[in-house]
């Protein structure tokens, strides 16, 4: 830890920001999960703060914590920690004081999570949308196995399969498509970016979404945009009123292909665009 404390602050001091605040995992603990940066100088383009998020640390004197974490984002119960509160209310201070353009987001697996979390609860509840910058989010899903085992024709077929029994059984649950339709009619404006490797077992869910999501459009548009906002957990469970934070109404995903080996490493996107193989497309609610 004493390493990494010398050899940070000159990284983010060439940008010109400082460390405003340390996010400690508790108010006893000296292990951080994340930092909130603060622009020093005068910047056109930087924002005044930016709130950065790790992923888990496999050497972190408290990985138990970190774990507990991640099964919550397993189970979609994110926002019931304290860590994910504790970093909601220091966003909202933030955004509520200077405004959503002054205040960036940014988190790396477990961090990414958490931000997108955030990001999404703040535009749902106040309508702030905060500029936020994922690097491997999370996506909770057996998309990984689906791409693996079938075809991209086959694929296709479950998938638009898949879209009109979400739909047929969000027609019988007429509250919980009222409200994910709502919910995504206020999202579309939030435009997090989405930075994921396709070789990413964890995170290759968020391709398919989008993939998929634009290509059974083109066929079916009603059944497709039903599916794009509503889940199979949340059904089963629609007597909840959280939604999955995967399904987004719009976003930029960035797909780099980068070794299998580093698939999920924050340091692939530390390497020139040239190496990444870096693509991007927007996806923009409601689709044309």
């Amino acid at each position: 830890m004493e390493k990494n404390e010398a050899l940070a602050p000159p990284w983010w001091e060439s940008f010109g920001f400082s460390r405003n605040k340390k996010l400690k995992i508790d108010s006893t603990s000296t292990v951080t999960y994340g930092a909130i940066f603060e622009m020093t100088g005068p910047s056109r383009c930087a924002p005044k703060y930016v709130v950065a998020l790790r992923g888990t640390i496999r050497s972190c004197p408290q990985l138990m914590k970190d774990l507990m974490q991640d099964i919550l984002v397993l189970f979609n119960n994110l926002e019931g920690s304290d860590r994910f509160n504790r970093t909601r209310s220091d966003v909202d201070h933030l955004t509520s004081n200077l405004g959503s353009g002054s205040v960036w987001l940014a988190g790396h697996s477990l961090g990414a999570s958490m931000a997108l979390g955030i990001g999404r609860d703040l535009m749902l509840d106040k309508g702030r949308n905060v500029p936020t910058i994922l690097f491997n989010p999370p996506h909770v899903s057996p998309a990984w196995l689906i791409n693996k085992l079938l075809s991209e024709e086959h694929k296709t077929l479950l998938y638009t399969l898949s879209s009109k029994v979400k739909f047929g059984l969000a027609k019988i649950l007429p509250p919980y498509d009222d409200r994910t339709k709502e919910e995504f009619q206020k999202l579309a404006p939030w435009v997090p970016e989405l930075y994921v490797n396709p070789d990413d077992k964890i995170c290759r869910g968020h391709i398919e979404y989008f993939v998929q999501w634009e290509l059974v459009h083109a066929r079916h548009p009603r059944s497709a945009e039903t599916a794009a906002r509503v889940s199979y957990r949340d059904m089963l469970f629609f007597f909840s009123n959280k939604s999955q934070p995967h399904l987004l109404p719009s976003a930029r995903l960035w797909t780099s292909s980068t070794t299998k080996e580093e698939a999920h490493k924050l340091r692939q996107w530390w390497k020139p665009g040239t190496d990444l193989a870096l693509t991007n497309k927007l996806y923009v609610y409601p689709l044309d």
